[in-house]
């Protein structure tokens, strides 16, 4: 009998040992990852056990990092949480002459949204009725200026990390206490028949006071978009460089605006002009709030924060996902920084037990590549998501595989096609997923996987990750 007890225990510990050992594997053998870095974790949440993991090391995310800030905003911030933009004045109203004798102020709420063309419905017509609200006061005359106040946020549009080559683009758009229309300008171009000539520009949309445009771009063989846009924010001149297509009449390339704040209150100021409204001043951006008493006349609330971070995950904007870092900031300290949100986070996962070894944020987004986490905290976020109400409303967030969001075009035929949800991470030599799905046999199951300074394409090499996450189903 104690023979056969311990024969029995022996095979059951070697059962356990071999159980465990069998977690730590390797991705696929391939040529692209011969000199790469790479990490994963995968968890089955049904009965509670590694599945497979590698080594973890601590690698650059990309965009998979929009999880971690997007965890924390719903959290700490709520689902219901409505960002605000305030219009008013300041000096006083001569009713007998109808006149303003003072500016007229849209006070920045950092609202990401604001003007967005995600959300073209929320803010149509709202720069229409805040100039009527002028009309019913019977104010026919402005002596002040329009002044975009972005004084909600500091300063430090652009985290440190970001590289120039970003900066000046569309997905490299800095941070403002006032945001307006995804801080994002057209450049619209003519490029002649043959390859190899200089393009040119036909038009710019919309067009900041004083902005000026150096056009380097020549046409290409190529049938893609190979230009940069290069500029820091309030810099009123930019360069675009680089190749788009050969014989196109009107292709686009979009740039960063370098300040959004000013190209707000021109836009109104536009409109306020065209309902005959005489404004003797110009159109200003202010960084450190105006003189003088507010007297507010609107107030415009954004979308709530639960479809903002839809759209964050779904579209991956670095934009949404910066705003949302400060503002976690603002509610934990009462200072809406970059250093203030990036200490918060690190905070609250640490509070509830998360392993944040190797976990180096530099901004909310990914963008920097600075930026550094493992794969297993990757994972145990998602787990700490999954297992509270904000479940289904967090992970509803996510790109769905083969169907929407910057998944849309992965794991199109296979089981996992409609049924995994994954925030992904993409920039030159680096591709990362993290997200859930259930298998076969009914176990949900949390995965991460990051890989960096592997050879070829950024997407070739997501599609050579599916088969080895299939492998999980």
């Amino acid at each position: 009998m104690n023979r056969l007890f311990i024969a029995v225990f022996l095979l059951f510990v070697s059962s356990q040992v071999k159980s465990q050992s069998d977690t730590f594997s390797t991705l696929p053998d391939l040529p692209e990852l011969q000199a790469a870095e790479y990490s994963f974790y995968v968890y089955d949440a049904t009965v509670g056990q590694v599945v497979a993991q590698s080594p973890q090391k601590s690698l650059t995310p990309a965009s998979v990092l929009k999880l971690v800030t997007t965890a924390t905003a719903m959290r700490l911030l709520g689902p219901d949480f409505r960002f605000k933009t305030r219009f008013g004045y300041t000096g006083r109203v001569d009713h007998k002459t109808g006149t303003l004798k003072g500016d007229l102020v849209i006070k920045g709420g950092a609202d990401p949204a604001f003007y967005s063309e995600y959300f073209p419905m929320d803010y149509l017509g709202v720069f229409e009725q805040w100039a009527y609200q002028l009309k019913q006061l019977g104010i026919t005359r402005i002596e002040g200026n329009i002044i975009g106040d972005a004084s909600a946020l500091d300063d430090t549009a652009i985290p440190g990390g970001w590289i120039w080559e970003d900066m000046g683009n569309y997905y490299g758009a800095g941070v403002y206490g006032l945001s307006f229309a995804d801080n994002m300008y057209r450049i619209h171009f003519r490029s002649p028949a043959e390859a190899g000539k200089p393009t040119k520009v036909i038009d710019v949309q919309p067009r900041t006071p004083g902005f000026t445009l150096d056009n380097r771009v020549i046409s290409s063989d190529e049938n893609s978009d190979q230009s940069y846009v290069y500029g820091a924010p309030y810099a009123q001149q930019q360069m675009v460089m680089g190749s788009i297509p050969k014989g196109k009449n009107d292709f686009v390339v979009k740039g960063a605006m370098p300040n959004p704040p000013l190209e707000a209150a021109d836009s109104l100021r536009k409109v306020i002009n065209n309902l005959g409204i005489e404004i003797t001043g110009t159109a200003k951006a202010s960084f450190s709030g105006v003189d003088g008493d507010f007297h507010q006349m609107a107030v415009q609330k954004s979308q709530t924060l639960q479809n903002i971070i839809d759209v964050t995950n779904h579209e991956s904007v670095n934009l949404f996902a910066e705003h949302l870092l400060r503002e976690i900031g603002r509610k934990v300290s009462g200072k809406p920084t970059l250093d203030e949100g990036l200490k918060a986070v690190k905070s609250y996962w640490l509070d509830r037990g998360i392993d944040l070894q190797g976990f180096y944020p530099t901004d909310g987004s990914g963008l920097s590549r600075s930026n550094a986490i493992c794969t297993r905290t990757l994972v145990e976020v998602m787990l700490n998501m999954y297992r509270t109400r904000d479940d289904e409303v967090f992970f509803d967030s996510l790109p769905l595989a083969g169907e929407d969001g910057t998944l849309q075009y992965f794991f199109q035929g296979t089981p996992l096609d409609g049924k995994l949800w994954a925030k992904t991470g993409s920039m030159e030599r680096v591709r990362s997923f993290a997200g859930e799905f259930t298998n076969r046999n009914g176990h949900q199951l949390f995965f991460a996987v990051i890989v960096n300074n592997f050879s070829g394409s950024s997407y070739k090499m997501g599609k050579q990750l599916e088969p080895w996450l299939l492998t999980f189903y």
